[in-house]
């Protein structure tokens, strides 16, 4: 099972499958261990998991109604671009997944926007933002004072030569921006064996007012349901 970040799903030769996402080649690689005759590729949306996206949404003002994707690291932050296009249309970015939707200020957001700030530009001479979380902790706050911005989208990673704490080095920033009647949407990447604990980082997500989903392709699925008040109809 090969995951080709933004590629169509499809069989390779003999044995092997190619997948769009992470999310899907984890399915794929799970079913097939499995020896299930239907591959499965997606977790896709329950009708619970919509309808909390909706009453989150509906909560909003009106011209609140764009994602502001923040990430600490390039591969799910490219996966979470992938998922937003595909629910949302053009989305903005420093990596954009078409030249002309670059930003032309990676600091200035515009419309759905997600930002790699692992990239090199934002760590030229100072610790990667999955160790320091000062850079990202002020772009939460400067989306949040954004009258269009609808959800605030997160990654957190847990590990070896990670923060000790990501969620408590997050929590004056995601305060701030619940404060201003945001949505803020996070994932956590790790598991319990992690040093950071991965539950408790999920709890203190969760007690600062974020929505905590199991993946990060979930967490970008339903922040953009949030945005869109939990409508499908106009998915792609």
């Amino acid at each position: 099972v090969v995951n080709f970040l933004g590629s169509k799903p499809d069989s390779g030769p003999g044995n092997a499958y190619f997948c769009s996402t992470l999310e899907q080649a984890a399915y794929r690689a799970v079913s097939l261990s499995r020896r299930e005759e239907t591959h499965s590729t997606s977790s896709g949306i329950d009708a619970e998991t919509m309808a909390v996206a909706e009453a989150l949404g509906s909560a909003l003002a009106r011209r609140r109604r764009f994602v502001r994707g923040l990430y600490s690291g390039g591969t799910l932050c490219e996966e979470g671009l992938i998922i937003l296009t595909s629910m949302l249309g053009p989305v903005w970015s420093n990596v954009p997944m078409e030249a002309d939707l670059r930003l032309e200020d990676s600091q200035d957001s515009q419309g759905h926007t997600v930002v790699d700030l692992g990239d090199d530009e934002f760590t030229k001479g100072r610790p990667h933002p999955m160790i320091d979380f000062e850079l990202r902790n002020e772009r939460i706050i400067k989306e949040a004072k954004d009258r269009d911005t609808a959800v605030i989208l997160l990654d957190v990673v847990l590990g070896y030569g990670a923060h000790p704490s990501p969620a408590e080095a997050l929590a004056p920033a995601i305060e701030k921006a619940t404060d201003r009647d945001i949505a803020v949407v996070a994932s956590v990447t790790g598991t319990p064996a992690d040093p950071q604990g991965f539950y408790q980082q999920k709890k203190l997500l969760n007690e600062m007012g974020a929505a905590v989903m199991p993946s990060n392709a979930q967490a970008a699925r339903f922040a953009a349901l949030v945005a869109r008040r939990g409508d499908l109809r106009s998915a792609r």
